[in-house]
C-alpha cells in the first residue's frame, strides 16, 4: 500500500509544474494565439523563480517574482503575435531561443559554471508531503473551468479563438482580449516554471524545461481543449515520468536512453489514438487586424 501510495504522489508531483503549463496554453489558446513559445516561457519561469528565491530569501517571493516575469515575458510575446501578421508558429519557436539563450547566460552570470548551487529556501509540506502549489495547480482546473463558462471575460476569450469577429461586432476589443489571455496563460506558466525549478529540483540547470512545454501543448489537445481533459492528458505524462523514475531506482536492465522515452512515448500513443477530430478553436493562428 506504502509502494501505490508513494507512486501515486509522484504521479502528481510529477504532473504539477505542467498543469500549470498546459493551463496557461489552454487560456492563450483559446483565444486564437498559437503558443508554440511555452517550453521558453517555462525556462524563464524557472530561472526566475530561483533567482526571485535567491534574492528575497523567500520561496514565495521567488514564486511570485516568477510568475510577474513570465507574465512580462509574454506579454511581449503578446505585442508581436497580436499586432503582427506573422507566423506564430516560427515566432513561437523564436522565442523559445531566446528564452534558452537568455536563460544560459544570465544563470552562468550570476551562479558560475562551477559553483555549488546555493541553498534556497523549499516550500512547506503540507499532506503527504506534497507542497501548497500542487493543490493550487489542481483547484486551478474547476476554476479555469468556471472562468471560461460562468464569467463574461472567459466567454469573450474563447470568442475571441472561435469567431473574433462577433466579439468586436459586441463592442469589444479582440486585441485587447487576446492579451488578456497572454498575459493570465503566463503566469500560470510562470508558475509552472517556478514550480520545476522550486519544488523538484530545488535550482536552475540549463534547458531544465526539457521539452514539457510542447507536452503541455499536446495535453491540450489531447484533453480536447477543456480543463478537466487537460488535466487527465497531464495526469498520463505523470505516470509515465513516475514509472522512468521507479524503473532506474529498481535498477532495471532497460537502457538508460528508452526509459527518459516512456513519457514522451505515452503522450505520443496518446495523441495518436485518441485524437481523432480537431478540436482547437476555429481561429487559432488566424491574424485579427488592429481595430481602428
Amino acid at each position: 500500500m506504502e509502494l501505490i501510495t508513494a507512486f501515486l504522489m509522484t504521479v502528481i508531483r510529477c504532473s504539477t509544474p505542467i498543469l500549470f503549463v498546459a493551463l496557461g496554453v489552454l487560456l492563450m489558446q483559446s483565444s486564437g494565439i498559437v503558443n508554440m513559445a511555452a517550453e521558453g516561457m517555462m525556462l524563464v519561469g524557472a530561472f526566475a523563480g530561483v533567482i526571485g528565491t535567491f534574492s528575497f530569501h523567500s520561496v514565495w517571493a521567488g514564486f511570485l517574482f516568477a510568475m510577474l516575469v513570465t507574465a512580462a515575458f509574454g506579454m511581449f510575446f503578446a505585442l508581436f503575435a497580436v499586432r503582427l501578421p506573422i507566423n506564430q508558429v516560427v515566432l513561437g519557436v523564436a522565442f523559445n531561443l531566446l528564452a534558452s539563450g537568455l536563460t544560459t547566460t544570465l544563470s552562468r552570470g550570476v551562479f558560475g559554471l562551477n559553483q555549488n548551487p546555493p541553498k534556497l529556501d523549499r516550500f512547506a509540506s503540507v499532506v503527504f508531503g506534497l507542497p501548497f502549489p500542487v493543490f493550487a495547480a489542481f483547484l486551478l482546473v474547476p476554476a479555469v473551468s468556471f472562468f471560461y463558462r460562468r464569467t463574461r471575460a472567459g466567454i469573450r476569450i474563447r470568442s475571441a479563438g472561435e469567431f473574433p469577429a462577433a466579439v468586436e461586432a459586441a463592442g469589444y476589443s479582440v486585441c485587447r482580449t487576446r492579451y488578456l489571455s497572454c498575459f493570465l496563460g503566463a503566469l500560470l506558466i510562470g508558475a509552472g516554471g517556478a514550480f520545476l525549478s522550486l519544488g523538484q529540483l530545488d535550482f536552475f540547470i540549463e534547458n531544465m524545461s526539457n521539452g514539457r512545454g510542447y507536452i503541455a501543448m499536446a495535453a491540450v489537445s489531447l484533453g480536447r481543449y477543456t480543463p478537466f481533459g487537460t488535466m487527465l492528458a497531464v495526469l498520463l505524462y505523470g505516470t509515465g515520468e513516475a514509472v522512468q523514475y521507479r524503473l532506474q531506482a529498481m535498477g532495471s536492465n532497460v537502457p538508460f536512453q528508452f526509459i527518459l522515452m516512456i513519457p514522451y512515448l505515452l503522450t505520443v500513443f496518446a495523441q495518436a489514438g485518441f485524437v481523432r477530430t480537431d478540436s482547437s478553436p476555429a481561429a487559432l493562428g488566424v491574424f485579427y487586424p488592429q481595430e481602428h
